[in-house]
């Protein structure tokens, strides 16, 4: 009996029915591979926005510590408070922070270094480690989708980590002048002067509000004022004061030379008072500093000062009157502020910058570092 030509029509028809289900799958199959493609680029948005908010977070949070270093009273309770209102401003959910040393490692509560998160002291557990000057962060934020939810996926979760510390300056653009810690009368080769904790550090302000002294200038021996040669090219000073070099130093101490050019000062004048109401980063040397007479001399840099430049001086005179000051309001730091002179304030100054080890006290300048 012969079949039905109904039949092979069937068949073709099945096998449109069959193509559909397949054009339907792969379609699915495409939607769905758009949706990741689009959620991906989503996710890194959001991913490296939460990193730049980590970030913020840990180096609010190692400034507001920089602050204590320089003398500041801080709280647990105020260092919270700085950081939750830049993670709110960046859009984190929430982050945990713990505060670590000057070299990103994680303290106790006694100060102790420790691998041991769990052990680590909080930020908000209500005390700051003695040895606190950073923070490591871990901040995080959910995020809905768009596309995503075609194949099930209706949030995603970012997360970053970030770690900043505080602690002495070991990097900037110096000036090319060294102070030893203990400042002289020029007239008086190689005495002791004042010390570097004597120097009164003044408060912000333009100018500053405190104690304006005049800084002698003068090449007579292990307590005074020399010139540095920190580009390896001597006899250019006001060259190095135009474009400081910058240096990074590893740590402190470190040993620099002078530049033994001849009559550096009078080179200078003009490019350092046209840096008027501006802070120099000036090297500070200790008792270690060797002068040989006022060439080929080295300097044992303990830390870099911080110092508000109002002016500064150069004469023939024995008794240039812009170095002899005033008795009150402006005084020479010791003796009677020479023929030459450096005149400003020591500020206490915060500054993005490599950090080194060491005690940050007088006028030694602090740096803050993202390191991770």
């Amino acid at each position: 009996m012969q079949r039905p030509r109904r039949t092979a029509l069937n068949r073709r028809e099945g096998q449109r029915g069959q193509i559909l289900v397949v054009a339907v799958l792969a379609m699915i199959s495409m939607i769905g591979g758009v949706a990741l493609i689009l959620e991906g680029g989503n996710a890194y948005a959001h991913q490296r926005m939460v990193q730049n908010g980590a970030d913020a977070v840990a180096n609010v949070g190692a400034t507001t510590l920089a602050q204590r270093l320089g003398g500041a009273t801080l709280t647990d309770a105020g260092l919270v408070s700085a950081m939750s209102a830049l993670s709110g401003s960046n859009g984190l959910d929430s982050y945990n922070a713990w505060y670590t040393d000057w070299q990103g490692h994680l303290l106790t509560s006694g100060g102790a270094t420790t691998t041991n998160q769990a052990a680590a002291a909080a930020v908000g557990g209500g005390t700051i480690p003695p040895s606190a000057q950073g923070v490591q962060v871990g901040a995080s934020q959910s995020f809905g989708t768009t596309f995503g939810r075609v194949i099930g996926f209706s949030q995603f979760a970012a997360s970053a980590e970030a770690t900043a510390v505080a602690g002495a300056l070991v990097s900037g653009g110096f000036m090319p002048i060294i102070f030893p810690i203990n400042i002289v009368d020029c007239s008086n080769p190689g005495a002791v002067g004042t010390g570097d904790t004597n120097w009164t550090i003044s408060n912000p302000g333009e100018p500053p509000v405190g104690q304006e002294y005049i800084v002698p200038l003068c090449k007579t021996g292990g307590g005074s004022f020399m010139i540095l040669d920190l580009d390896g090219t001597p006899n250019n000073c006001d060259a190095e004061v135009n474009n400081p070099p910058y240096l990074q130093f590893p740590s402190f101490p470190i040993t620099l030379n002078s530049d033994n050019g001849n009559n550096c000062t009078t080179q200078m004048i003009a490019s350092v008072n046209a840096k008027h109401g501006q802070v120099g980063l000036i090297p500070i040397c200790d008792g270690d500093c060797v002068t040989n007479g006022g060439s080929n001399a080295t300097y044992h840099i303990i830390k870099v000062a911080a110092f508000y430049i109002d002016y500064m001086s150069d004469s023939n005179s024995v008794s240039n009157p812009l170095c002899q000051g005033n008795g009150t309001t402006l005084v020479p730091i010791a003796g009677n502020g020479s023929t030459s002179c450096l005149v400003g304030w020591f500020v206490r100054y915060v500054t993005t910058g490599s950090v080194g080890g060491g005690v940050i006290d007088g006028p030694g300048s602090i740096g803050v570092q993202l390191i991770r």
